[in-house]
């Protein structure tokens, strides 16, 4: 029987390690999850306007939500907020939110938000860099940032990697991504964190006429070798769930070896996570994640793309709802988080608040677990399709989520600090 007496010096009154052990002795192993609020927002964000970063002494966290101003937030390693800093980005009008996309990245020089903009322009949208030091704080430089690239076409979204060694910015976008263009095109181009160009802007993708298909799910990956892979699907809308696209490109984006296709499933949203040198060399080593509505609701992982790809479960997910998740590969292996979310039909008012879920988290070799505190589910806003993942030390996860609630009208930010060994 464990007791106190018989569990020796390592006993705890109160759980607080994550180590896959029952310490206290209540039959339960390891601590509950730790939910906590970070930040209020004015407006629902999606995952374009929010991101996070692992840094020496915790995650910095930063949101764009309101007009010409992103705000960086530092936590310590359990999640508690410690300072919250204003950076002038160039987002100067409500209309920009809705292809802007941000990103914070670990840059050889120390953190950086990059982000794209149209910048008020009529025609034109900008990617921006702006170095920060490791609390958050920006280091001098242009207002607004470092311009990587000015793409003569407005409201255009895009994506960006660090290369391998983080001293190069590579970033892609589609040609037009509004309701009276599609987007037929992906364009990439690479720069240092000076802004200066290494590769001009080239075309990497293409849909040719007659094909009236179009591009979404744009991802990107850098290869450990100093090249990238990008992800695309090719959603013709008569096949569905689309084509998803594979190319390697090397550091100067020329092809690497024959470009990939698979098709994906309805509602697949493939992720991009590289593996590690235990699953082989840099092009070996890149894998997907996505979703498989088919039979059982269920998140799988395809290995091996560009060796005929081959594709096993990770885990079911609930039945009937939408698996919103996050990959991320750690130093203990492949950490997956999602919020489970289902949509309850409107009983007034507008129905993007009409959606409830609860939060699961699958560490390696693991089963999956809801972390969500109590037998309620929490109030959801349509934008909140996103988990932000990062790891921290002694076996802990730190994940954030968007609750929003319609009346009054809120958006929160949510930390969870969760034990993932």
């Amino acid at each position: 029987m464990c007791t106190s007496r018989s569990y020796g010096a390592a006993y705890e009154d109160v759980e607080t390690r994550c180590d896959g052990v029952d310490n206290d002795c209540d039959g339960v192993t390891d601590p509950p999850a730790r939910w906590s609020k970070v930040a209020s927002l004015t407006e629902a964000s999606t995952r374009n306007n929010v991101s996070s970063l692992r840094v020496a002494d915790g995650v910095l966290l930063a949101t764009v939500g309101s007009v010409g101003v992103a705000r960086l937030t530092r936590l310590d390693t359990s999640l508690a907020p410690l300072e919250t800093t204003e950076v002038s980005v160039a987002v100067v009008t409500p209309e920009s939110f809705s292809t802007m996309y941000s990103q914070l990245l670990a840059t050889s020089r120390g953190p950086a938000l990059y982000y794209s903009s149209s910048d008020g322009m009529p025609d034109n949208t900008r990617g921006f860099l702006i170095p920060l030091d490791a609390q958050g704080h920006p280091q001098p430089g242009p207002r607004g940032g470092t311009v990587l690239f000015d793409h003569p076409v407005a409201r255009v979204s895009s994506r960006v990697a660090l290369s391998a060694d983080g001293s190069r910015v590579f970033a892609v976008w589609k040609d037009a991504a509004s309701t009276t263009r599609t987007a037929r095109e992906l364009i990439g181009t690479v720069t240092d964190l000076d802004g200066q160009v290494q590769v001009a802007p080239r075309s990497l993708f293409q849909i040719r006429p007659p094909s009236s298909a179009t591009l979404t799910d744009v991802d990107v990956l850098p290869l450990r070798d100093g090249g990238f892979l990008v992800s695309v699907i090719e959603d013709a809308l008569e096949a569905e769930g689309g084509t998803l696209r594979l190319q390697r490109f090397d550091s100067e984006l020329l092809p690497v070896g024959d470009e990939r296709s698979y098709e994906p499933g309805y509602e697949a949203r493939p992720r991009l996570v590289d593996l590690g040198a235990e699953a082989g060399g840099p092009q070996a080593s890149a894998a997907l994640v996505m979703r498989n509505l088919e039979g059982f609701s269920s998140l799988k992982l395809m290995k091996n793309l560009f060796e005929g790809g081959a594709a096993e479960p990770l885990t079911r997910t609930t039945s009937s709802e939408h698996a919103w998740f996050e990959p991320r590969m750690t130093s203990r292996g492949l950490q997956v988080a999602w919020l489970s979310a289902s949509y309850q039909p409107p009983s007034g008012g507008e129905d993007w608040f009409n959606w409830r879920g609860r939060f699961w988290g699958l560490s390696p070799g693991g089963t999956p677990r809801d972390w969500t505190p109590g037998t309620e589910a929490f109030p959801l806003h349509r934008y909140a399709q996103w988990v932000l993942l990062e790891e921290l030390p002694e076996n802990w996860m730190g994940a954030f989520v968007m609750t929003s609630t319609q009346t009054p009208e809120t958006h929160e930010l949510q930390a969870v600090r969760y034990c993932a060994p």
